[in-house]
């Protein structure tokens, strides 16, 4: 679905992407993440045509994105972090934009709307951000396009709102589709993601599945220093008030119980222990810098 290879590209004189390589072959929801600056939504916008690169390959759907065929934009659809809405009603929005868009369902669009609290008739100059950025979401869902791309999609949304977007996202309609989502809010997501990026100076320095992530390492927290001296192999650890949370590598025998990927934690342990981290993961989940 997705083919970069060596990608090159920056801003000015300064490259950002020097040799970036990453391949998708099935559909999932992907998180993006790398600390500011790395690229992400750049990245974003060089999958789907809005950026030129400076040299590589890359394949989107089996086509140059750059040429901006009228069969590739209508799969693609883009989230952007800063978004422009026109001065209409959401149900305006489906009938003048959806066409655009072959698989546009206006039943999942006001389903969509409903369970995010948006209302249908209400112009968009009179809602809030949050409001704004529900029918935002709401609409590229229901596009139905076999890529989505999404940048920050849960910034500007409330508690209650980003518990409503996980359950969209959740649906059984989004099971045949890429998605991929840049973001910094990782804990949101960590519930509905199949597979993570991380991406560090300029090259995908993590590409894993969530399953093999938790098979591979074993977060926690200690309640205290005997307790945090009783777990073997730790790579990363943090103060949490009197107690300390780890990232420790997990034995490749190991027949204990698998927990769960904690996101922020294995976030700041890739930032802070990169290359620790990524040699207790086996090859095929690695690309090093």
């Amino acid at each position: 679905m997705i083919a970069i290879d060596n990608l090159q590209f920056g801003y000015g004189r300064s490259a950002l992407y020097q040799g970036f390589s990453a391949h998708v072959e099935q559909p999932g929801i992907y998180g993006v993440f790398g600390r500011n600056g790395s690229g992400k939504s750049t990245l974003l916008k060089l999958i789907c045509g809005l950026l030129a690169p400076w040299g590589g390959q890359l394949r989107v759907l089996g086509q140059n994105p750059r040429h901006r065929s009228p069969n590739l934009l209508e799969s693609v659809y883009i989230v952007p972090e800063e978004f422009h809405l026109p001065n209409l009603k959401p149900t305006q929005l489906a009938t003048t934009q959806g066409l655009f868009y072959p698989r546009f369902s206006v039943q999942r669009f006001g389903d969509y709307l409903v369970e995010l609290e948006v209302p249908a008739d209400m112009r968009f100059e009179a809602m809030s951000l949050g409001q704004k950025k529900k029918a935002a979401i709401a609409f590229a869902l229901a596009t139905s396009t076999p890529l989505l791309l999404m940048d920050e999609p849960t910034n500007g949304l409330d508690i209650v709102g980003r518990g409503q977007f996980r359950k969209l996202m959740q649906r059984p309609e989004q099971a045949d589709r890429l998605v991929l989502i840049s973001t910094h809010q990782a804990h949101d997501l960590e519930s509905i993601l199949s597979h993570v990026w991380f991406i560090d100076q300029g090259r995908l320095a993590l590409s894993s599945t969530m399953s093999d992530l938790a098979q591979r390492l074993h977060m926690g927290v200690a309640r205290s220093a005997d307790e945090l001296s009783a777990v073997p192999s730790i790579i990363f650890q943090e103060s949490v008030g009197a107690h300390t949370a780890y990232v420790a590598a997990r034995d490749a025998d190991s027949t204990g119980s698998v927990g769960t990927v904690q996101l922020e934690l294995l976030y700041k342990a890739l930032s802070l222990s990169r290359d620790t981290l990524l040699a207790a993961l086996p090859e095929g989940d690695k690309e090093l810098a």
